[in-house]
């Protein structure tokens, strides 16, 4: 029992011994920058994720609903109370209201007090006047109109329309609900009422084609709770929603940030793993010649080990919390500085974030620092007299293999995102392929003296460091180059994803959805736009049709049972014509009918997926009771998040031309221009105009919340880059000390010194840079096609820029580490040795 107490107090008194002589200040600042920037960028990503999440379910109203044709099962309503969540119930049904002569069908809106229980109201004192957030709902006998319901019905604020059996008092037009997301094709004007005023309308009666929507809201974890117990219990026209369901334009772009948080995430915990290996190096190569002196002085193996894991124990311990703190001050610093334009609530940093980013601190010591170690046992006494080291050992390279799996599994863990961390490591693994092949290449090619003397002067050193002393110049460059990879790919996504995004809503994104456009009036309106130059898209017809067969089998019978739901089966869908392919579609199988083609059918490409859809599949559809049938000739992406018209299904004109349709469109308008939008309801009272700026300017917010975020994360991620650049320098300055004392003792001058030196850095500055080329097209081509759906094009410009940075990074670097080599004393070098 005396001997693990005597190991233990000896760990921690050559603890304070090396960290009073400086030797561990540079594995602490590794391992800090591993769990810190772990921890800032886990707690960072955890709370934006969230707030994200919160934005997008206030596009919907909650955080989950349940949508049916009668009143939700009493059981479930109680189960959801018990879970902890709140409800709000609200009922849409359409109706025709009436105001003096004139009357209009209307979608009406009864609501509950607590109504909307996430996002807002907004509303104005008379239509197309400037609104703002409100945070009640009308009042028992009142109703909230939307601004074009005022000119089709002749009415003011203060007015009464009638309601079925009641007379209702408008106070308000309403420009906002936050939950009016999803099918832009059947909107009819808004009028929103109390829910104590159902009864009193006398609408509803059985057999009333009504919408119930009970809205839920509560912590995520009592919401997946509730989904998975509701799962087998609600009844085939109860269909639960959550709010990632509501809205693709939203959640398509919260998708890709928590994708590149997660990269980015990746990305730092890899060069936190680099900076520890090359520090752990250091750490086990200076302990060498003391493990020796142990090994005379009757030391054993195991005491030796047991007494360098014990300190690496003792730095792990301590570096852990002080790391941990240090990530929740970096990212609450980023919070705060960036809180104008964060969203603005925010959740608290959750504890699982700081658990994983000291983990990912321990892991990567024990994995990446336990291997040098190893070594340590087998240094054989003779070394005070002799030089030599004992290679290292076969159970080192099973630590690293076990190390590198819980390094993947963390990063698994972390992100949630497998393939994102497949991806890194099959690049990770070609980076380490192409420097064994480059390194063996200079080895068969440059190996004698002759052909050495060939290259420049100040390069020769750096090849014959790589060629001499393969294994550890490898690890050197495999560093340099990951780190390079990795900044490089952050930096490339974060672009493509900020293009992507500025793609998606360019200024003057149409504000405006035109519907239900008569044949009779498409010239009409055509004409008053272009004479008030109003910024207009397409005109598309519209029919709505449902798909009934897939190659003669019963839709339902012919998807698959999770299938059997989708929501493309339970309504009509929205089809239309073109002989061209719209704006922001992108064909992925087959090609476009050519002019006057009377057959063909191009079908969106996720629901195909989901489907089951092929080429060639013949699909049957009903319209207005008639059916026809076509087959699939194209199935093409589509941008749901552009603002502009988008359809499931189009078909050539021919196929459809004798088909009842109405049209549809989007414009663009400025806010001093609304007034236009009276003359145009006025003029056309059967067109349905839906109003989009407030969700666009709530994406746009998004988006520019989303940017900030990425670059909080790229600069984070150069930082740590930095730090692996120094601690790689770092780990070699020892060697280059007793080479510049050599060198200088034999005639060389400063100035040759100097220029050898820094010439090895930028030689390794370039090989890096163009590994780290190859790495990085590799890398972004996989992470483009396979996991953030983004086009993907060869970025010629960093076979140029890598090399060039690497060698002026490095260069300056260089300079920078080992002005000591230049500076010290030859002969007090010498005398350390």
């Amino acid at each position: 029992m005396h001997r693990p107490k005597s190991t233990f107090g000896l760990s921690w008194r050559f603890l304070i011994r090396d960290w009073r002589s400086g030797e561990l200040w540079l594995l602490v600042a590794a391992l800090l920058m591993a769990v810190a920037v772990s921890t800032a960028i886990a707690l960072f990503s955890e709370r934006l994720q969230l707030a994200l999440g919160r934005q997008v379910a206030e596009v919907l109203g909650a955080d989950m609903l349940i949508r049916s044709p009668r009143p939700v099962q009493p059981a479930i309503l109680a189960e959801a109370q018990k879970q902890g969540l709140k409800l709000s119930t609200v009922l849409e049904f359409p109706s025709v209201v009436m105001a003096g002569d004139e009357m209009q069908m209307v979608s009406a809106k009864a609501v509950e007090n607590n109504y909307p229980l996430r996002g807002h109201i907004r509303t104005a004192y008379q239509p197309f006047a400037p609104d703002q957030i409100v945070n009640d709902t009308p009042e028992a006998g009142e109703a909230w109109l939307e601004p074009r319901l005022f000119p089709l019905l002749g009415v003011d604020i203060g007015d009464q329309v009638m309601l079925g059996n009641t007379w209702l008092t408008i106070t308000r037009a309403i420009t906002l609900e936050t939950d009016r997301g999803g099918d832009f094709y059947s909107f009819s004007p808004r009028l929103m009422f109390n829910m104590a005023d159902l009864e009193s309308t006398g609408i509803i009666q059985p057999g009333s084609r009504v919408s119930w929507k009970t809205l839920m809201a509560g912590e995520l974890s009592s919401l997946e709770q509730f989904k998975e117990w509701s799962k087998d219990r609600l009844d085939t026209s109860e269909r639960l929603m959550m709010a990632d369901d509501s809205r693709r334009d939203l959640r398509n772009s919260v998708v890709r940030l928590k994708q590149f948080l997660g990269l980015a995430s990746m990305a730092a915990m890899l060069l936190a793993g680099v900076a520890v290996a090359m520090a752990s190096q250091r750490f086990a190569e200076r302990r060498f010649d003391s493990c020796a002196v142990m090994r005379c002085l009757g030391a054993s193996r195991q005491q030796v080990l047991k007494l360098l894991l014990g300190e690496l124990a003792f730095v792990a311990a301590l570096v852990a919390l002080p790391g941990v703190a240090i990530g929740w001050l970096l990212q609450e610093g980023v919070v705060q500085l960036l809180k104008g334009v964060l969203p603005a609530w925010l959740p608290a940093a959750g504890v699982m974030p700081m658990v994983v980013g000291g983990a990912t601190g321990v892991i990567t010591l024990a994995g990446f620092g336990l291997a040098p170690l190893l070594r340590l046992q087998d240094v054989s006494p003779l070394r005070v007299l002799r030089r030599d080291l004992s290679p290292a050992p076969a159970a080192s390279w099973l630590v690293y293999s076990f190390s590198l799996m819980a390094v993947f599994l963390l990063l698994w863990y972390h992100t949630g995102e497998v393939v994102m961390a497949l991806i890194l490591a099959i690049a990770s693994g070609a980076v380490l392929l192409m420097i064994s092949l480059g390194v063996q290449f200079l080895l068969n090619h440059l190996g004698n003296q002759q052909r050495l003397s060939n290259l420049p002067v100040f390069w020769r050193p750096g090849v014959s460091r790589i060629i001499q002393g393969k294994g550890k110049t490898s690890a050197q460059l495999l560093a340099f180059t990951l780190t390079f990879m990795a900044m490089a790919v952050v930096l490339i996504l974060r672009t493509d994803l900020l293009d992507r995004w500025q793609n998606e809503l360019p200024e003057e994104t149409p504000n405006y959805f035109a519907m239900n456009i008569q044949p009779s009036e498409v010239e009409a309106y055509s004409g008053f736009l272009e004479t008030n130059d109003v910024d207009t898209s397409q005109l598309y017809p519209i029919i709505r049709g449902r798909l009934i067969r897939i190659n003669d089998v019963p839709v339902r019978e012919a998807v698959s049972k999770e299938e059997k739901n989708n929501h493309a089966l339970n309504r009509e869908l929205n089809m239309t014509w073109s002989e061209t392919l719209p704006e922001n579609n992108h064909l992925e199988q087959g090609k476009w009918w050519a002019p006057g083609s009377d057959d063909g059918l191009s079908i969106e490409a996720e629901l195909a997926q989901k489907l089951g859809i092929n080429m060639g599949d013949r699909l049957t559809f009903m319209v207005s009771g008639n059916e026809f049938t076509e087959a699939v000739s194209s199935i093409r992406t589509v941008q749901w998040e552009s603002f502009r018209p988008n359809f499931y299904m189009i078909f050539p004109e021919q196929a459809l031309q004798d088909m009842p349709a109405t049209w549809l469109n989007s414009f663009y308008l400025d806010s001093e221009d609304k007034l236009l939008l009276n003359g145009l309801i006025t003029q056309f009272p059967t067109m349905t105009l839906l109003d989009l700026d407030a969700v666009i300017n709530q994406v746009q917010k998004m988006l520019a919340q989303s940017t900030i975020a990425v670059e909080a994360m790229l600069a984070a991620l150069l930082l740590a880059g930095l730090l692996v650049m120094m601690s790689v320098i770092e780990s070699s300055i020892d060697e280059r000390l007793r080479e510049g004392a050599l060198i200088r003792s034999l005639g060389g001058t400063r100035r040759q010194l100097l220029i050898m030196q820094i010439g090895e850095f930028v030689l390794f500055g370039i090989l890096a840079g163009l590994l780290a080329a190859c790495g990085t097209e590799l890398t972004s081509y996989l992470l483009n096609t396979r996991v953030f759906e983004l086009s993907w094009q060869p970025a010629w410009f960093i076979w140029v820029a890598l090399p060039l940075f690497g060698a002026i990074v490095l260069g300056a670097a260089g300079w920078l580490g080992i002005r000591r080599v230049i500076s010290q004393s030859p002969a007090n070098i010498l005398k350390e040795v």
